[in-house]
């Protein structure tokens, strides 16, 4: 009889886990959507900024 109990107490946690899991993925996936809808109705706010002295910036392409 407690074996039933203690049964029902996994499955409500396995539901639990499982409902947590599919919450956050679609929150990500929400602001995922935001973040691309954002991208391309603002793309000069996404576009990378280079500047000459920077070491971590430099073009691979050394053909100068």
């Amino acid at each position: 009889m407690l074996e039933k109990g203690n049964d029902k107490i996994i499955k409500k946690e396995n539901i639990e886990n499982n409902l947590n899991f599919e919450a956050k993925q679609n929150l990500l996936g929400f602001f995922d959507l935001l973040l691309k809808i954002d991208m391309r109705n603002n793309p000069e706010l996404y576009k990378k900024q280079f500047n000459k002295n920077d070491e971590n910036n430099r073009d691979t392409n050394n053909s100068d």
